[in-house]
């Protein structure tokens, strides 16, 4: 559904800017000549280009969004035929890096969701400060395994700085658990 509001947003505002601009340039030809609103037209696109290049403060890339094929895709022995995908990935950490750990997360957490995770969170545990697990939701079995052919350059680079956060010889723990309904009781 996302995706759906997404694109009747995009197609909303692309047919709007046509039709708000062919009214436009429609009164412009009206007021002079054809010729006339044509160079109108064009002069004003050069401006405008000219005037966009000049007020953009930040013409970095942010995020490096070309694909990656880094990583392995998981395998399940019966995979799930219905019901959502709950992954949980354990990190133990410094406790003096929490905060630090955090910010990284939040990022992640953009990173997730852009690949098409339902939700996505980070718990921590109230007896340990140092662990913090990952919980990442996909709507099926079929959706998580195409979260992996969505991973990019930038979401490979998130995950190696998660991983210098994490402690131990081992890499951090992480299942995979299908969610299936609870039987009604009377």
């Amino acid at each position: 559904w996302v995706r759906a509001r997404g694109m009747s947003i995009y197609q909303m505002a692309l047919m709007g800017g046509s039709a708000l601009g062919a009214a436009v340039w429609g009164k412009v030809t009206n007021l002079t000549d054809l010729p006339t609103s044509l160079m109108i037209a064009a002069g004003s696109g050069v401006v405008l280009m000219l005037l966009v290049q000049r007020l953009a403060t930040d013409r970095s890339v942010l995020e490096d969004l070309s694909p990656s094929s880094h990583g392995t895709v998981p395998f399940a022995n019966e995979p799930p035929k219905t019901g959502h995908v709950v992954v949980t990935v354990e990190y133990l950490i410094d406790p003096l890096r929490a905060d630090e750990f955090r910010r990284l997360m939040r990022v992640s957490r953009r990173s997730r969701l852009r690949q098409g995770a339902l939700s996505w969170d980070l718990l921590h545990d109230l007896n340990d400060p140092g662990r913090f697990v990952e919980q990442i939701v996909d709507h099926s079995w079929t959706e998580h395994l195409r979260r992996f052919e969505r991973v990019m350059a930038d979401d490979v680079a998130i995950r190696e700085r998660k991983l210098g956060f994490h402690l131990g010889e081992e890499p951090p723990v992480v299942a995979r658990f299908s969610v299936e309904a609870a039987p009604l009781r009377r």
